[in-house]
């Protein structure tokens, strides 16, 4: 139906008093609660500061903020040490970790970083600690790019070179395939075809579909030849074999490189006769192409970051962002997976799925920032968290701490996928218990817990009121609002059977941090 020129006018005139309105609705206002949830889910746990930021901001604002930070600002990686005889450690940037973490402002790419560096796994069971710390930088310098410049930096770097035997892979009959395998399988598509919400994609036996074959990870092995440590500044001149250089991207060498066609994804065949460079450069933009990189990576993020088993359609949501312009942006899937309604539901403490254990490590961080702890370097807390089950920078295995699709029985015929708790044993719980008894009636050198200003805000006598108070306080700085009446009860009753202010605040602060409740983000 064609409208006259006055019902256009009455027309066009309802849809802007419509625009009006709605630009004029007020944005609703972020909660404290809901401020400190987020901050478990894009740093390593809120602090009052932190959430008083994301409640001005607001949730896109402070991701925007914390992705433009200058490079100035962003938490310097501590460089390994070495002895008087020459032995090297990794312990000042383990221990540097934690105290960035319990107190620098970058706290989305230090999260972000920490993701990526347990999906493209290197180890110091295997590599040097000076081989590691460039690498973690590197991946700090990456977390808001493209994945496709993550995907050769992280190929070019020494360190992976070492790790998974790409450099000094020599042109011949057998190239090493550990790269290609691992890069493959673990850094970008996985083992079967997926489709964009991240389920296993069957033919018509119900047999998944392999993304790969034998053929395929012999094709990239060789199109991975002919490269090698770039040259040291004191090298005379550089050879196919130079010396460990850990501080530049490796380099190629033709006469090392395999110039024959090579099979690569989706029936793709790469031209013979290639340099090594363009044979890299074909072979990764093969990778990155592959319609499954968007489902593998995505789903490993918001694992990483929000929720230990995301439904489909969250994950086909972000997929939907990293297939865009330009594809494998990471920053805006950063941005999406964390103000997606999935991960958003349960703002206000209803109940929702976006649940995961606490891995050792943002544990620990989140447990400190809690109680405004104050963590220097050197500290105690990488041996804290290695008696947790996660030794900081040593993973045991190219397939991290905990596998992604680790899963639990939560029923006898219901599986569910939790990576976290592969970690969890009757020794790292009852570890974990002794951990937050130490910080609360102990010590670990290198953090100062000062839990001073609530023993103060409690009268000499504390009566069952004045204790309501206190864990109301505490619910509010260790876990978001968010403890069950039962919960608050409980802890009110252990905390009157004590005898004095202090031994009541060291009560509440040990039955929170020790509980379950606390140790499961929701």
């Amino acid at each position: 139906m064609r409208l006259q020129p006055l019902e256009r006018l009455a027309a066009t005139a309802a849809i802007l008093f419509t625009s009006l309105a709605i630009a004029a609705t007020p944005t609703p206002k972020v909660t404290a609660m809901a401020a400190a949830r987020f901050l478990e889910q894009a740093g390593f746990g809120p602090t009052p500061v932190s959430i008083a930021e994301v409640q001005t901001l607001g949730f896109s604002g402070w991701i925007d903020a914390q992705i433009a930070l200058d490079k100035t600002k962003w938490s310097p990686i501590p460089d390994y040490s070495t002895d008087a005889k020459g032995n090297t450690s990794l312990t000042p940037t383990q221990q540097g970790f934690f105290a960035a973490a319990n107190s620098k402002d970058d706290q989305l790419r230090q999260r972000v970083a920490l993701s990526y560096s347990q999906i493209w796994v290197v180890s110091g069971v295997k590599l040097q600690p000076q081989a590691i710390v460039p690498y973690l930088r590197l991946l700090q310098a990456d977390a808001f790019s493209t994945y496709d410049k993550l995907l050769n930096d992280v190929t070019l770097s020494p360190a992976m070179g070492h790790y998974l035997d790409m450099v000094n892979n020599n042109k011949g009959t057998s190239p090493n395939e550990n790269y290609a395998r691992e890069v493959l399988q673990l850094f970008s598509i996985g083992l079967y075809d997926l489709d964009t919400y991240g389920r296993i994609v069957k033919d018509a036996r119900g047999v998944p579909v392999p993304t790969y074959t034998q053929n395929t990870i012999e094709g990239f092995a060789a199109a991975f030849t002919g490269w090698t440590y770039a040259p040291l500044a004191s090298a005379a001149k550089s050879h196919f074999g130079n010396p460990a250089n850990w501080d530049a991207p490796m380099v190629a060498f033709e006469a090392n490189h395999d110039m024959a066609p090579k099979v690569l994804l989706n029936g793709y065949t790469m031209p013979a006769n290639q340099t090594a460079e363009l044979n890299l450069k074909d072979a990764l933009n093969n990778i990155f192409h592959h319609q499954n990189v968007g489902p593998f990576i995505c789903r490993q993020l918001i694992q990483r970051l929000v929720s230990s088993s995301p439904s489909p359609d969250y994950v086909h949501r972000i997929v939907t962002v990293f297939n865009g312009t330009p594809r494998g942006n990471m920053a805006e899937v950063v941005k999406a997976i964390l103000l997606d309604p999935e991960a958003r539901k349960g703002d206000d403490a209803t109940e929702n799925t976006a649940t995961k254990l606490r891995e050792p490590i943002l544990w620990i961080s989140s447990l400190l920032r809690g109680l405004n702890a104050k963590v220097v370097s050197p500290n105690n807390l990488t041996g804290a968290a290695a008696g947790l089950g996660q030794n900081l920078y040593y993973s045991p295995t190219v397939f991290n701490y905990y596998h992604p699709g680790y899963e639990i029985s939560v029923t006898p015929t219901t599986q569910h996928n939790a990576p976290e708790f592969e970690l969890l044993s009757e020794a790292t719980a009852a570890a974990a218990t002794d951990l937050v008894n130490t910080f609360v009636y102990g010590g670990v050198s290198g953090v100062t817990i000062d839990l001073s200003h609530y023993v103060t805000s409690l009268p000499a006598k504390p009566v069952k009121a004045d204790l309501d108070k206190l864990v109301t306080t505490l619910n509010g700085d260790l876990m978001g609002g968010r403890m069950s009446t039962k919960m608050h009860d409980t802890i009110v009753t252990a905390c009157l059977a004590q005898t004095t202010p202090k031994a009541m605040v060291q009560t509440g602060v040990y039955l929170i941090g020790s509980s379950w409740n606390y140790q499961v983000e929701r």
